[in-house]
């Protein structure tokens, strides 16, 4: 019998697709392909192509959960970047205070961040993101007396 044979025969017995039949025996019963060959009374590697198509192997399943959730977090990171200001820049003239710098350099942040994600980091524009990034940190230690720290230290 050929694969078709099998599967037109599992399906009737149990009246119902081989997708949800497979389902039931990997996912809901766990079962392992000796157990779940022996079940359907079929030869275990047509069990295990079966189970490999419909993708029911433990890891595939962690694969494609992974995906998915990689994929929702990249979507709302992107709603998130596309709802906030990112083409905020200051308008009025700049006293010159850190705070002020710490304000442009995050605005600077979310705008290439913004510019990454909607160019699926394709844009060479994003370049200078991860010198702003570093630039942020350099003023959260200046703030924090760190830099100054470390230059007694060196000294």
């Amino acid at each position: 019998m050929k694969y078709l044979q099998y599967k037109g025969v599992v399906e009737r017995e149990y009246k119902m697709s081989l997708k949800k039949i497979m389902h039931q025996l990997c996912v809901t019963e766990n079962l392992n392909a000796v157990e779940g060959a022996k079940k359907l009374r079929i030869a275990k590697e047509i069990f295990v192509y079966w189970r490999q198509y419909f993708r029911l192997e433990k890891r595939q399943i962690l694969f494609d959960q992974t995906v998915e959730e990689l994929a929702e977090m990249h979507s709302i990171h992107f709603a998130e970047l596309e709802s906030s200001d990112t083409n905020q820049r200051a308008g009025s003239p700049q006293s010159g205070s850190l705070e002020e710098l710490e304000d442009v350099v995050d605005s600077l942040i979310k705008y290439y961040e913004y510019i990454h994600y909607t160019s699926e980091g394709l844009s060479l524009k994003t370049a200078k993101l991860p010198l702003y990034k570093f630039s942020r940190s350099v003023i959260s230690d200046y703030k924090n007396g760190e830099l100054e720290k470390e230059l007694h230290s060196q000294g």
